[in-house]
């Protein structure tokens, strides 16, 4: 008997053998009267009928009443079940059995849903391996393992354990933010770029707006590819209206995506230790999500294959045992690979001097010397300058605007010393330096960025060169 591996992940549902991955689709369900049709097919009519389609079942799987979010559907399990059901009628069978890859964040009522619903579906399940542990085929021992994935409508995170196998703690999650949240960004940027160079708007009705998500993933890939700015088309009244839009121009749409994402995983990491971010496909196929990520202190981002977990589970699915007995969900797993020493140095180990001790005078003028803090340059000497949300009666001081949380009266001090700009946090919230949190004292290096407070206001570190009269 073969095993066939089903990823369950809104953001794309994964079916896999030992052969290879052999479908993904989105977790959407469209009704129309009596029928439910899901995947491709309900994407495809998510936007002409927003009222009979749901992108939210796989996430809360429920049996109760009211969630699935569409009139005269008793429940999400019930759309749950069309989208399973289809999937295995097409590449399950009766000489198969099954391998759920289920999201960390499924308790104990989800996943006994899940078996009810592939009972209903004569499913024969072997187990249930949480996604973090079936995408872990490497270890890196020298360093934090945190896994990061995305469905539509939540970031997660996962600390792995690594001994002589991987084991999953505790997932946490940033919910309401997933790759929903950038599709519609996207979405919207476009229609509005639509609007300023043509007066047409794609979300005046129903059937443009689908076409704009529709042909939006298509857009974004010739974005990632040479060109930094591609011509965009869409049908209106006869015509083929067009637009050139920039890199830039949708890149600027993420930004707050990607500062919610990095100081998540920030919050996320051990205090001192370095980091390896493990990230699933698709959240790294997020315009800039890997480059935001890559600020991070210490850190390697690792873009995992697409259904490399699944694929990897179906070719090792004997060690699962056999179909049929007690079904357990399997949160540790033996290593499939050989480890792996990440290239990771931290920044108190790259040398700050010369060796012998002083700095010559081509190292003095790489060094930071003002901070940027809403657009005013701030240079700083061996007196210092104070950051907070009070002025100081006796220091230059740095009062943050916006009435952020977590700043206190005198949060960090910032100083030249020993031929180094010293960074000091005075404060009981903590201060970060690329979403970092710092403790005592660090050194600061030019294009660093300070983040004090939450959702938090940030400074960046420059330098302006000597003028040696030349």
């Amino acid at each position: 008997m073969s095993t066939v591996v089903i990823e369950i992940n809104d953001a794309g549902l994964v079916v896999a053998d030992a052969s290879g991955m052999l479908a993904v689709e989105p977790g959407y369900a469209f009704v129309d009267a009596s029928t439910i049709a899901t995947g491709r097919e309900a994407y495809a009519n998510a936007r002409l009928h927003p009222r009979q389609s749901s992108n939210r079942f796989w996430d809360v799987l429920s049996v109760a009443p009211d969630t699935a979010g569409i009139d005269g559907i008793g429940s999400a399990a019930e759309l749950a079940y069309a989208q399973l059901s289809a999937l295995w009628s097409t590449h399950g069978g009766a000489d198969r059995d099954c391998v759920f890859v289920v999201p960390g964040h499924y308790g104990r009522e989800q996943l006994g849903v899940l078996l009810g619903l592939a009972q209903e579906s004569e499913i024969q399940v072997r187990a249930m391996i949480t996604a973090s542990v079936a995408a872990a085929e490497t270890p890196y021992p020298d360093a934090q393992l945190l896994h990061i994935d995305a469905g539509l409508h939540r970031i997660s995170a996962t600390q792995l354990e690594q001994s002589d196998d991987v084991a999953a703690t505790e997932e946490q999650s940033l919910e309401n933010v997933g790759i929903a949240t950038v599709t519609d960004q996207l979405a919207k940027r476009v229609a509005e770029l639509f609007v300023l160079a043509t007066r047409f708007d794609p979300f005046h009705s129903a059937s443009s707006e689908q076409l704009v998500y529709d042909r939006l993933s298509n857009w974004l890939a010739e974005l990632d590819g040479q060109a930094s700015a591609i011509n965009l088309s869409l049908p209106h009244d006869g015509e083929t209206l067009e637009v050139e839009v920039s890199r830039d121009q949708l890149m600027g749409t993420l930004a707050g995506f990607h500062r919610a994402l990095v100081q998540f995983v920030a919050q996320c990491r051990e205090p001192g230790a370095p980091l390896v971010v493990q990230l699933t496909d698709r959240l790294a196929a997020v315009p800039g999500v890997i480059t935001a990520l890559e600020r991070l202190d210490d850190s390697t981002v690792v873009a995992l294959e697409r259904a490399s977990g699944p694929v990897s589970v179906a070719r090792n699915a004997d060690t699962l045992g056999a179909s049929g007995g007690g079904i357990r969900l399997l949160k540790r797993l033996p290593w499939r690979r050989a480890a792996v020493t990440t290239p990771v140095r931290s920044r108190a180990e790259a040398p700050s001097a010369q060796e012998g001790g002083e700095r010559d005078a081509t190292s003095e003028v790489e060094l930071p010397s003002h901070i940027v803090y809403r657009g005013t340059a701030y240079g700083v000497d061996a007196q210092g300058l104070v950051i907070g949300r009070e002025q100081s009666p006796e220091r230059r001081t740095i009062v943050l605007n916006g009435g952020q949380s977590g700043v206190s009266r005198a949060h960090c001090e910032l100083v030249r010393r020993d031929g180094e700009l010293k960074l000091i946090d005075m404060s009981r919230f903590g201060t970060f330096v690329n979403e970092k949190r710092i403790s005592g004292e660090t050194a600061l290096q030019p294009a660093d960025v300070i983040r004090i407070g939450s959702p938090g206001e940030q400074l960046q570190v420059i330098r302006v060169e000597l003028d040696h009269g030349a």
